[in-house]
């Protein structure tokens, strides 16, 4: 839903002829608030606001949002992903800028956890979403099969060109893609003259500047348990905020009644352990939501302490819900505190 109407009221001096007055009623045009919702990819909320507003700047966000599915989404059987998933043998591919980007983040992702965020580990996924359906559980041969398929470690990028040594490897970008898209908004927006924004793709959120309330931008997290409630509140520091929630609340993979974590380990070729509810990763600047993504799903398998090591080079903190004994405890990193 597009809201209309909003207008900044920019007080300044000497404007108009008078000591005192708005920008509205003047003679210049006033600058607007731009903020929007669409539904995209499979129907996940995104919404876009900015302050001021530009309709050439507003039309080329869409558009390259838009764009991504062509490229990236590997549930779309003409994307450029579904092709290189369908090729089922061993040999170079050439990707596009887009998709070579985030090979790129992805190898970088990989490195940085030890092998433990691999987008290569879509035939596993592919297989418990199977056996959900037939309410089965996978078999340790099934597991066995599929993981000889995985292992971001079988590829070599080059550049755009992407080898592959193994038949039968799927990619899935789904851990990484919605924070590198929030990250090229935010340098779109900043590019085109944008003063403040706020971005949201799902658990993703990029800001900067201030609010229309002249204040830091707040963010709440949502409670694991209650939908319509939030667990915390977190704001920007100042600086700018990237940051990301990964949790088993939304969509879990059910089996003969008993949850399990959509997220895989490729270690074991088997969902993440249920006792870490939801992980947010938070840096104090706009432009790194790519790596809060990738590190709040990786979070998931590697727990608090690996991942507050992992973050601390880069200046970000973290926080968890883990369930011990029926309730949920909160851990969070010693910086965490700065955006309280």
């Amino acid at each position: 839903m597009k809201v209309k109407g909003f207008v900044f009221l920019l007080i300044v001096l000497g404007m108009c002829g008078i000591g005192l007055s708005v920008l509205v009623g003047c003679s210049e045009k006033p600058l607007l608030w731009y903020q929007e919702v669409r539904q995209l990819y499979h129907g996940i909320p995104v919404h876009v606001g900015y302050f001021p507003e530009d309709s050439e700047l507003t039309a080329r966000v869409w558009a390259y949002m838009d764009s991504v599915d062509a490229v990236i989404n590997d549930y779309k059987s003409y994307s450029e992903i579904s092709a290189i998933n369908g090729l089922n043998s061993i040999g170079d591919v050439t990707l596009s800028p887009m998709l070579a980007d985030c090979f790129d983040k992805a190898q970088r992702m990989w490195r940085l956890s030890d092998g433990v965020f691999d987008i290569s580990c879509a035939p596993i996924r592919n297989l418990w979403k199977t056996a959900a359906k037939e309410d089965r559980m996978p078999t340790d041969e099934e597991v066995t099969v599929f993981m000889d398929k995985c292992g971001f470690q079988k590829t070599k990028l080059v550049g755009p060109r992407l080898s592959i040594s193994t038949a039968g490897m799927k990619f899935d970008f789904g851990g990484i893609i919605k924070g590198m898209i929030a990250d090229h908004v935010v340098t779109m927006l900043k590019d085109g003259g944008a003063q403040s924004a706020l971005i949201q793709i799902g658990g993703e959120t990029a800001a900067f500047g201030l609010s229309r309330r002249n204040k830091p931008y707040r963010i709440g997290i949502q409670h694991p348990a209650i939908r319509e409630e939030t667990w915390c509140v977190i704001h920007d520091p100042g600086t700018g905020l990237s940051t990301s929630t990964s949790g088993n609340y939304e969509q879990p993979i059910m089996i003969n009644g008993e949850e399990f974590y959509h997220i895989m380990d490729p270690r074991t070729g088997r969902p993440a352990k249920t006792q870490i509810v939801s992980v947010s990763i938070a840096f104090p600047k706009a432009g790194l939501n790519w790596m809060a993504d990738g590190l709040s799903t990786t979070g998931v398998i590697l727990g608090p302490e690996k991942t507050f090591e992992l973050l601390k080079p880069f200046g970000g903190e973290a926080m968890f819900l883990v369930k011990q004994q029926g309730e949920l405890r909160e851990i969070r990193s010693e910086g965490w505190v700065q955006f309280l």
